[in-house]
């Protein structure tokens, strides 16, 4: 069957080919990066101000759509860069292929070479790619328009996986932790009646979710932070909760002392695992140490409902997890098409081995 090939460029294409993309997602690997809703959720509450410009490559074999290459170009100081689109607001990031289309490379080198030739750009900077990523297909064989090489910068995930046991078993492992949250909770006891709540599909959440916006807002000012999908009113961290709500695998775990929020986890239900998105704390209740109770008591209860793991996905400061007992590297991959690119990327490179391994915090 004949390839044909389509850069999206518009929001309104966009919302066109949800359908198509949805059902390549459903037949992929489903992860919700890589979903329509995520994708055109920041891609339409991004603010005026984003120096993004979506580009997403896609690949039809038929009316069935076959790859998706969701892309987006902006300005780094002056260099033209080709990177993932909401490449910000995902810890994997990825391409999607047809499993039942007979050969899916040669849709996804169709694909890329739409984008690759045509847009403009100095240089790729593709990060956060998984060891089993379908992005590696394209590096087969090395026929792309623009050669593709691993980065010099890197990211991990921390993963807790519950080797078989339910959360109160799996909490009596921890030992010297396992009282070291008794002692969280009793101190945070002191301050008022202790509930945690797992909250269910349906019910209110909108007041809870501006809660936590409120949170992190104050924390960030605090702190003189920044975090992309909490600029201009954190609209964007508002649409990707909504597209995890239509979507079905929005999940909320909260600590409260009293009438009063002390801790609450975003979580995105992915099958027999939940990757936490999002944590905020009220910084009153600090000597309980609430964003720690707060993952603990979500950890055990996950685990009782049949979770097998609970990916904390790219943690900014991962000392802080020593009941993680697995882990993801995720790679980066570059190439240049231009003489600019060709500098700069020389340039960052040579700055790079200057400062030794480089490795990318956490994208909140």
């Amino acid at each position: 069957m004949t390839l044909r090939t389509e850069i999206v460029g518009t929001s309104a294409r966009l919302a066109e080919i949800g359908p198509a993309w949805d059902a390549l997602w459903q037949r992929g690997s489903r992860s919700v990066f890589q979903s329509h809703g995520w994708i055109s959720a920041w891609w339409n509450a991004r603010p005026p101000s984003d120096p993004s410009r979506p580009c997403v490559a896609l690949c039809w074999a038929g009316r069935r759509l076959a790859a998706v290459m969701p892309l987006a170009t902006r300005r780094h100081r002056g260099v033209r860069v080709l990177e993932w689109a909401a490449k910000d607001c995902s810890d994997y990031c990825d391409v999607l292929v047809d499993p039942e289309t007979p050969d899916g490379r040669a849709a996804l080198q169709q694909a890329w070479a739409a984008v690759a030739v045509p847009v403009e750009f100095d240089l790729v900077y593709l990060s956060h790619v998984r060891l089993d990523a379908a992005f590696h297909a394209l590096l087969q064989g090395q026929e792309q328009p623009v050669r593709l090489r691993l980065g010099r910068r890197t990211a991990r995930s921390l993963q807790v996986q519950s080797d078989g046991a339910a959360g109160q078993a799996w909490l009596a492992r921890l030992g010297e932790e396992a009282r070291s949250h008794a002692r969280r909770r009793h101190a945070l006891g002191e301050m008022g009646p202790v509930a945690a709540k797992a909250w269910g599909h349906g019910e209110p959440i909108d007041a809870l979710l501006e809660r936590m916006v409120a949170l992190k807002q104050q924390w960030l000012a605090d702190t003189g932070q920044g975090s992309s999908i909490m600029d201009n009113d954190a609209v964007v961290f508002r649409a990707l909760a909504g597209a995890l709500a239509r979507q079905g695998s929005l999940r909320l775990f909260t600590v409260h002392c009293g009438d009063r929020l002390a801790a609450a986890l975003l979580n995105i239900a992915a099958g027999t695992c939940e990757q936490v998105f999002f944590s905020v704390h009220d910084p009153h209740f600090d000597r309980a140490e609430p964003e720690t109770l707060v993952l603990i008591e979500c950890l055990a209860k996950t685990f009782d409902s049949g979770v097998t793991e609970v990916d904390l996905l790219c943690v900014e400061d991962d000392s802080k997890y020593g009941y993680a007992n697995a882990r993801l590297d995720l790679a980066s991959f570059v190439g240049a098409r231009t003489l600019t690119g060709r500098l700069a990327l020389a340039v960052g490179e040579r700055m790079e081995r200057a400062r030794g391994p480089a490795e990318e915090a956490g994208t909140r």
